[in-house]
This record gives C-alpha cells, structure tokens and sequence, in this order.
C-alpha cells in the first residue's frame, strides 16, 4: 500500500529588510496515485512556536499559503473529502518562504480493504483503541429502552483505521450508530510479527441506556 509523501521543495531567505522574523508556509496538496491537485483540502498548522493553529484551504489548483508563521519546528494536518487524514510532523521554518508538497491517498474502496486483510488470530497482537468516540443512542432505541450486547466485524488497517464493518449480531435502531462510531475510531493496529497488519477483527459492545436524567 502506498502511504501519504510530503516534500519539501524550496526554502528561500528572508529579505534583510524584514522588520519583524517570521516564515511563509506554501504548498500544494495532490492526489498520490494521479498526482491531481486536490481543492478544497484544508491544511492546519500547529507549532509550540504558534499561539492556537493556522489553517489554509486549497484552490482549485491544490495550492495554499499561510504567512506570519513565527519560526519553529510544526506539524500539520491535512484533511479532504475521500481522502485519508495526513498529519506529517517535523517541519521545520525559519525565516522566509518554505514550499512543501503533500501527496495524499485516497480513501481505499471497501472491496480493496476487504482483499487485503487477514482473519486476525491469537498469534497476532490485538488492535487497541486511541481514541475515538462511544456510540450515541439514538431517540427511537431510547425511547424503546433497547440493551444489548452487538456483534461488528470489520477490517482494522495497519493504519489503525477501522473500515468495512459489518453487523454480526445487532440491537434494534442502534446499528447505523454503532458503525458510524467504530469508523471514526483510531486503533494501535494489529501486528504479526512484529509487522503491522490489516485484519477482520470483530468487536464486541455491551450497550447500556444511560441514567435517566
């Protein structure tokens, strides 16, 4: 699988006149697989160096700029439709201009994700969960107070990425919104031999209504 490049094209020097240090961030965003630009993308910037963050959103052409960047080491992410998040670090600006160039991949197909994964097993080290959100109830199960415990089998990326899930054991009105909030998930992925994988990996939820307010 290919993954997400960024390149650091030029660096230019400020002019001596500059009254006040700062750096210019330019770039583009393209497609890795075409090499399409990319619009639309939105690309944020964060640094110790930088009070907040500063974000910048493509034109039709994939380019964007962000100026009065104080000098500092910053990592940025970088997020478009039917692609995957990319957040490469380690950039490094001074004064003056830096231009970069962030190959993107695009969101695999279900159908590519299912070919290329594994049924996980116990010789494998399990996906552990970063961060990402619990499902949220939906009115129609509150209302028809559903509990349970589901069943949802789906392919964890080496990535850590969770895609292709389907319902094996499911609760009334509750499997959409368990889905939607497996796939938004981040996993340390599974491994096997030290090596990260893509696996069928099925997760088992017991679902509670929460306390009646």
């Amino acid at each position: 699988m290919r993954r997400a490049i960024l390149a650091i094209l030029f660096a230019l020097p400020a002019p001596a006149f500059s009254q006040t240090a700062s750096a210019v961030l330019t770039g583009s965003v393209v497609d890795a697989a075409t090499k399409v630009p990319i619009a639309d993308a939105v690309v944020v910037a964060r640094s110790p160096a930088l009070a907040g963050e500063q974000a910048a959103v493509t034109d039709a052409s994939g380019s964007f700029e962000m100026t009065f960047l104080p000098p500092g080491t910053y990592s940025l992410a970088v997020s478009c439709e039917g692609c995957v998040p990319y957040s490469p670090a380690g950039i490094v600006l001074k004064t003056g201009k830096v231009r970069v160039r962030i190959a993107v991949e695009p969101v695999p197909s279900p159908a590519s994700i299912e070919a290329q994964a594994v049924e996980f097993d116990p010789s494998m080290t399990a996906p552990a969960m970063v961060s990402g959100p619990a499902p949220e109830y939906t009115q129609d199960a509150l209302e028809r107070g559903v509990e349970g415990s589901m069943e949802v089998r789906c392919v964890v990326t080496a990535e850590g990425n969770v895609r292709a899930c389907k319902v094996v054991k499911g609760l009334p009105f509750m499997n959409a919104a368990v889905v939607d909030a497996l796939q938004k998930r981040t996993y340390r992925p599974a491994t096997a031999q030290g090596k990260p994988v893509d696996v069928y990996y099925k997760f088992t939820l017991r679902l509670k209504l929460p306390p009646a307010r």
